[in-house]
């Protein structure tokens, strides 16, 4: 459960070597609150911003300075992989990510050796100014997509999976424009009207901001990188009907052109 969207600069907006990024988290109701984002350091000196999972540590997205933006979903497909008794929490594989430097960092360190001890799993990872990179991992075997905005709106769910995917591409295509080159979308407001969509009975199990008996949108995380800046902003609650606080930013660094 959980709906990805993003866009590079077009602009003013963000300037070259940009891009902004929504992010609705979706999770049982039975997990515990989440940590609001924060300014943390990796153990090489690189900061990034992050929320908290309060159950197991980890996290599902971070920004740091240098622009790069590492997120996570749950792969719910069958797994393909091993049975193990214990597994490592996905999240702590995001805070691992959140040091990396570039892209093909980000290539090297995705292999299935290194994903092994992790369910499967759905993770993109964005510079500002390469196109994302989408790495798929079934338990066995990874699957990477240099050009991850053909996959958007990145989704997952762990109820009618298929159903909800496909629900969400057609109201994708519907209210968002894409440019037909690089298939990105050129609208950041359509983007944003998209990630708090509900229909007219209330959000379900299939809008973007869902809701059902077991679980809901639980936060937005809505980032945006400029040249200069990278801001961090996070609504704690589904995006249709609760406020954002205040953002946290970093002054951003140059990035590795790799």
């Amino acid at each position: 459960m959980c709906t990805l969207t993003w866009t590079r600069d077009r602009g003013e907006a963000t300037g070259p070597g940009g891009y902004r990024l929504w992010f609705n988290r979706d999770e049982l109701r039975s997990r515990g609150p989440e940590v609001p984002p924060q300014v943390e350091e990796t153990a090489s000196g690189l900061r990034y911003i992050a929320p908290a999972d309060s159950d197991a540590g980890g996290t599902w997205i971070a920004t740091n300075e240098l622009g790069i933006t590492v997120a996570l979903l749950n792969g719910y497909r069958s797994s393909r992989g091993e049975r193990r008794d214990e597994w490592t929490s996905r999240g702590h594989l995001v805070r691992e990510l959140a040091g990396i430097r570039s892209l093909t960092e980000a290539w090297r360190r995705l292999t299935p050796e290194r994903l092994r001890p992790f369910r499967p799993l759905v993770l993109a990872v964005l510079t500002p100014a390469r196109p994302a990179l989408i790495a798929r991992w079934d338990g066995q075997d990874v699957t990477l997509d240099p050009r991850g905005q053909r996959q958007l709106p990145v989704t997952s769910s762990s109820y009618e999976q298929s159903e909800v995917r496909v629900r969400r591409r057609a109201l994708f295509a519907e209210m968002v424009r894409t440019d037909p080159g690089t298939g990105e979308p050129v609208d950041a407001s359509e983007l944003e009207a998209f990630q708090r969509w509900i229909p007219e009975g209330g959000a379900d199990a299939f809008s973007p901001s869902m809701s059902r008996a077991d679980s809901a949108t639980r936060s937005q995380c809505q980032v945006e990188v400029t040249p200069s800046v990278v801001t961090f902003g996070y609504t704690p609650g589904p995006p249709h009907e609760a406020d954002p606080i205040a953002p946290l930013q970093l002054p951003r660094r140059p990035a590795s052109p790799a």
